[in-house]
């Protein structure tokens, strides 16, 4: 769907979002550390670059997938709009706001495999604990969310195009 008419976003789509994220990121520090410590364990050691790319794609279409259902139950709740205007279509999304969502998610996903190791390298190698591994990965999961966001919302904007806009 095209972002509400003169803005980015509005207050249920960014609540759908946060919300979405906030799971997937509990997946991620719930789950992924059981998944890859058993990978390493049976000798996946050398493919655990390709199975964490793979594991991030399913991670993004599960976040899609729950990002548009909370936006659908949370366009919902609000009123319907005035006689005067059209009601909302009834699809979830359309293909320029999947294409926006997958090059955002794209740009998450290689910051992720070329930036972050290079970041958690240097930081182990200057010797911080475990516990503060843990709490700079956290802080870079929320930035990087908030930075896909962002280019998100920007794609989603410049591919609706005019007709969207005016």
């Amino acid at each position: 769907m095209p972002a509400p008419k003169g803005k980015l976003t509005d207050l249920p789509e960014l609540g759908a979002y946060v919300l979405a994220h906030m799971a997937g990121l509990a997946w991620v520090v719930a789950v992924n550390p059981t998944v890859f410590r058993s990978l390493v364990a049976q000798g996946y050691r050398e493919h655990l670059m390709l199975l964490g790319i793979a594991n991030s794609i399913v991670i993004s279409i599960v976040v899609l997938l729950i990002f548009l259902a909370l936006r659908k139950l949370f366009a919902g709740t609000i009123a319907p709009p005035p006689a005067d205007r059209p009601m909302p279509p009834p699809k979830l999304t359309d293909g320029p706001e999947l294409a926006a969502y997958v090059l955002a998610h794209a740009a998450g996903i290689a910051w992720g495999f070329t930036t972050t190791p290079l970041i958690f390298r240097s930081l182990i190698a200057q010797g911080h604990p475990a516990f503060s591994l843990a709490l700079v990965g956290l802080a870079m999961s929320i930035a990087v969310s908030v930075v896909v966001l962002l280019i998100f919302l920007f794609l989603r904007k410049a591919m609706a195009g005019p007709a969207a806009s005016a």
